[in-house]
């Protein structure tokens, strides 16, 4: 869901890692927090 252009390509291929990463943390918080 997020625009990508050539130039801007390279920065967010670095990029869509860290936020991968923190979006997968924040669910499974999310979910352990509700079944508690």
């Amino acid at each position: 869901n997020v625009e990508v252009c050539s130039l801007c390509h390279p920065f967010y291929t670095g990029k869509q890692k860290l936020v991968d990463t923190g979006g997968r943390v924040q669910k499974f918080r999310d979910r352990y927090t509700q079944k508690d």
